[in-house]
């Protein structure tokens, strides 16, 4: 939709904003989503019918993506509609008459006084809720003793607090909406308060990561479960990841060590440890092999040694890989048709078996010594 046309079901041209609006939609709106909507009124009282999404979010000095989670936001209550074409396509948005809310009317994003009410100590007897379930059920006991760094339950003091902080509440609306159609639960709530408060990761730092983590959410449900975005903010919080760029450059990295593991069939842990990323760095500054090569050479290893493979074997083809002037994976696939075409072909007169299959065929011997000079160095 790169157009917007503005309509109204109200035929007036009434400027006062609707008390129903302040009353019962304002107080548990992010602020942005506020901003938003108010433009989108006063651009329609002053009958601008005709505006675009980067024209609002340049306006409103937001992203697109911003002014775009708040129309469907207030789709989600009933304060716009789409205006659709005869083919059904929206081409324009109605903003409808606030009306009040039902007690019970279910929200698109968390509900703020519900986890007040359901977190504070006198809702403790509620001892058979979990700590996946979704957000309208009080959380599992608090911190242990003993690990501070935990994400546990923050007490009501620290949630009451939270909850009016406006940067807070930014994130935990900007998760709902990434994770959406997947509610958030307490799990969710108290480690994205333990990254926004004891990690104190800043609130870039924070949508960065959890952009991350929603990107291609179908294809990658498990980047959105609490542990593994807990993991990176860890992480990020370590290596003093502080603005988005430092942010962008992290995930890369975060992404490239995932790919190496999974390229050496590792599936139980999600980045390589401390001794394993050094080992990728030497790789890169000692070979200056492209991270594409990085991973051929793990997902070599992996072929030969299904059951055994190891950095240091990877090392050991990336070394052969080095010598032979190897650059790109062409080079490589170059090499492994030559061994197809030499071992399909008849072994010429009066050649002999050992230097039909010559060295330059048998990659493993070659690694295995570049192994061996190199634990003797």
């Amino acid at each position: 939709m790169g157009t917007i046309t503005l309509s109204s079901e109200d035929s007036g041209s009434n400027s006062i904003l609707s008390n129903t609006f302040i009353d019962y939609y304002m107080p548990e709106a992010n602020g942005d989503f506020v901003k938003v909507y108010l433009y989108l009124l006063r651009l329609q009282q002053g009958s601008h019918t005709a505006c675009s999404i980067s024209k609002i979010a340049d306006h409103l000095q937001c992203t697109d993506n911003d002014v775009e989670r708040a129309i469907k936001y207030w789709i989600g209550k009933d304060l716009l509609q789409y205006s659709l074409d005869d083919a059904g396509r929206p081409v324009g948005l109605i903003l409808c008459q606030p009306q009040q809310p039902a007690s019970a009317q279910p929200t698109r994003i968390v509900d703020f006084q519900l986890i007040r009410q359901d977190m504070r100590p006198d809702s403790a007897s509620d001892s058979s809720a979990t700590a996946d379930a979704p957000v309208k059920k009080r959380a599992s006991s608090g911190r242990s003793a003993g690990t501070p760094r935990e994400a546990a339950q923050p007490s009501a003091a620290e949630l009451e607090r939270l909850l009016t902080d406006e940067n807070f509440k930014f994130l935990i609306d900007h998760a709902a909406a990434l994770f959406e159609p997947r509610a958030l639960t307490n799990k969710d709530i108290n480690t994205l308060s333990y990254i926004y408060s004891t990690l104190e990761l800043p609130l870039e730092v924070c949508e960065c990561l959890l952009e991350y983590c929603a990107d291609d959410k179908e294809k990658h449900p498990e980047r959105m479960n609490a542990e593994y975005y807990k993991k990176i903010a860890t992480t990020w919080a370590e290596q003093e990841v502080r603005t988005e760029a430092d942010a962008k450059l992290a995930t890369s990295r975060h992404f490239f060590g995932t790919q190496i593991l999974r390229a050496l069939g590792i599936r139980d842990r999600y980045m390589p440890t401390d001794a394993e990323i050094r080992m990728l760095e030497d790789w890169r500054t000692r070979f200056g092999f492209s991270d594409e090569m990085l991973i051929l050479a793990c997902e070599t290893g992996l072929r030969r040694r299904p059951s055994s493979v190891s950095f240091d074997y990877v090392q050991g083809i990336l070394e052969s890989w080095y010598k032979q002037g190897f650059k790109t994976p062409q080079d490589v696939e170059k090499l492994d048709h030559s061994k197809v075409s030499r071992k399909a072909s008849p072994a010429k007169s009066g050649q002999s078996d050992f230097i039909q299959g010559s060295l330059a065929d048998d990659l493993d011997v070659i690694e295995q010594l570049s192994l061996k000079k190199a634990k003797e160095s």
